[in-house]
C-alpha cells in the first residue's frame, strides 16, 4: 500500500517492461488478424471466426453460404448485422441483407439496403443487377435501366442475357418513355450494340423504328457506323428501301448531300464509311480496297484496289442504288497498274428483287495502261427491281480465274440516264 509521499507500486514497473507488453499485444493482434485474413482468403471462414469472432468478411461469407444452401434466413441476417457493426461501409454486406429482405417480401427495407449498398459500391455489377430486379418488382423501369446501364458498361458479357430482356421491354410502347429518359442522360457505351441486336432480332419492324427514333432524339446516342448500318439493313430486308435511303441521307453532313447523284461518292473524295448507300467493303484479307491519292486523279482521291495474289472470289466492293425504271449509262475512268487476272475485273449492276438478277456489266479490266474512260449501258426493268447493286468483282468460272495480282484505280464513277450502249 502506498501512503502519502510514497511512489505507487505500479509506477515502479520498468518502462521497458510496459513497452514490451504493448509490443507483445500488438504482435498478438497482428498475428490473429493475419491468420483470420489468411483463412478468409483461403475460403475457410469458420476457421477465421475461431481466431477473430467478429471478422466482418468471414461473417459475410458464412451468411452467404447459409443463403446459398437454403438455410435459416434469420441466422444469416444476424451474421450480416454483426458484420455491418464491424464494417458498416462494405456494400456487399448491405446487398446480402437486401436480398434476404426481398425474399421475405419487405421491399421497402430491401430498397433501403440495396440503395445503401449501391452508394457504397457504385460499380458493383451484382449489386446493380439485384437493385434492377427489385426496381422491376416495384414497377420502376427507368431505375432498373439505370442499374443495368452500369452493369452493362462494367461487364460486357451481360449483353447476351440482358439484351433480349431489354428488347422485350422496348417492344411494349408504354415502356419506351423510360428508354428515352435513359438515352437523354448521356452516352451509353452499350447502346450501339443493343441497336444492332434489336435490328437483327426484333419480331416487328415497328420496334426497330421506335428505337431509331429514340436514338435520333438523343444528342448523346445518335446512330452511326455499325448500329446505323444494322437498322438500314433491317429496313431493306423488310422491303422499305426508300425509308432506308432517307434515314441514311439524314445521317450525312450537308456537304455530302450537295450534288448527290445516282452513285454516292463516285469520285471517292470522302473516306468509305461501309454504311448504308455509301460504298460497302466486305472483308478480304489479301485484297486492299481504299480511297487514296494518286497521279491523274480528279480531286484529292481515287479508288485503289490492290490484289496480293492468293485466290479470292472477289466481289467485295458494292453500293446500293435506287434507280427508277429506264435506260442508264454507267461511266467512269480506270487505270490498270499491272493487274494480272484472267479474264479480269469488271463492274456489274444487278436488280435486288425476289432474287438478284444481273442487268448490266462493264468491260473486263486487266494488264497495264494509262487513265482512260469507260461506259456500260443497262436498263432497269419496270417489275421486281425496287433497288439495285453496283458491284466491283473478278469475273470467272473456274478457281484459277480468281487468282489476281496487281493494282487497279477507278475515278469519276457515275450512273446517268441514257440509251444502252455496247462496251
Amino acid at each position: 500500500m502506498s501512503g502519502p509521499g510514497r511512489t505507487p507500486e505500479w509506477s515502479r514497473i520498468p518502462v521497458a517492461l510496459l513497452v514490451l507488453c504493448g509490443a507483445l499485444f500488438a504482435l498478438w493482434r497482428v498475428t490473429v488478424l493475419g491468420l483470420a485474413e489468411h483463412h478468409v482468403a483461403s475460403g475457410r471462414s469458420a476457421q477465421a471466426l475461431q481466431w477473430l469472432p467478429d471478422h466482418p468478411r468471414a461473417l459475410e461469407n458464412e451468411a452467404a453460404a447459409l443463403i446459398e444452401a437454403g438455410g435459416d434466413r434469420e441466422a444469416a441476417l444476424a451474421l450480416l448485422r454483426r458484420a455491418i457493426a464491424q464494417n458498416p461501409a462494405r456494400g456487399t454486406t448491405h446487398g446480402l441483407v437486401g436480398a434476404i429482405q426481398v425474399e421475405q417480401g419487405d421491399l421497402e427495407a430491401a430498397e433501403r439496403s440495396l440503395d445503401k449498398a449501391v452508394r457504397l459500391k457504385p460499380a458493383g455489377v451484382d449489386l446493380r443487377l439485384a437493385a434492377a430486379a427489385l426496381a422491376l418488382q416495384r414497377g420502376e423501369l427507368l431505375t432498373a435501366l439505370q442499374h443495368w446501364d452500369v452493369a452493362l458498361s462494367r461487364r460486357g458479357s451481360l449483353r447476351q442475357t440482358l439484351f433480349p430482356t431489354l428488347l422485350e421491354y422496348l417492344a411494349v410502347a408504354e415502356h419506351r418513355s423510360a428508354f428515352a429518359a435513359l438515352a437523354r442522360t448521356g452516352r451509353l457505351s452499350w447502346w450501339p450494340a443493343f441497336v444492332a441486336h434489336a435490328a437483327a432480332k426484333a419480331k416487328r419492324l415497328e420496334t426497330v423504328a421506335a428505337l431509331y427514333d429514340l436514338s435520333y432524339e438523343s444528342e448523346h446516342n445518335r446512330l452511326s457506323g455499325h448500329a446505323l448500318g444494322a437498322v438500314l439493313r433491317r429496313l431493306q430486308q423488310d422491303g422499305f428501301w426508300l425509308d432506308s435511303r432517307l434515314a441514311w441521307m439524314d445521317s450525312l453532313p450537308d456537304e455530302q448531300l450537295d450534288g448527290m447523284g445516282n452513285v454516292f461518292n463516285g469520285g471517292f473524295e470522302y473516306p468509305i464509311s461501309d454504311v448504308g448507300f455509301d460504298w460497302i467493303r466486305a472483308r478480304a484479307g489479301h485484297i486492299l480496297v481504299e480511297s487514296a491519292p494518286t497521279f491523274g486523279m480528279t480531286g484529292n482521291a481515287a479508288l485503289h484496289v490492290l490484289f496480293r495474289g492468293p485466290r479470292v472470289q472477289f466481289r467485295h466492293l458494292s453500293q446500293w442504288l435506287m434507280l427508277a425504271p429506264g435506260d442508264y449509262l454507267l461511266k467512269g475512268r480506270v487505270r490498270v497498274d499491272g493487274l494480272e487476272a484472267e479474264p479480269g475485273v469488271m463492274w456489274t449492276i444487278a436488280c435486288l428483287g425476289k432474287r438478284e438478277t444481273r442487268i448490266g456489266q462493264s468491260a473486263h479490266f486487266k494488264g497495264r495502261g494509262p487513265w482512260r474512260g469507260f461506259e456500260a449501258g443497262f436498263a432497269v426493268p419496270e417489275a421486281d427491281c425496287p433497288a439495285q447493286v453496283l458491284r466491283l468483282q473478278l469475273d470467272g468460272r473456274v478457281a484459277l480465274d480468281f487468282e489476281a495480282k496487281g493494282s487497279i484505280w477507278f475515278d469519276d464513277l457515275a450512273v446517268v440516264p441514257g440509251k444502252g450502249m455496247q462496251n
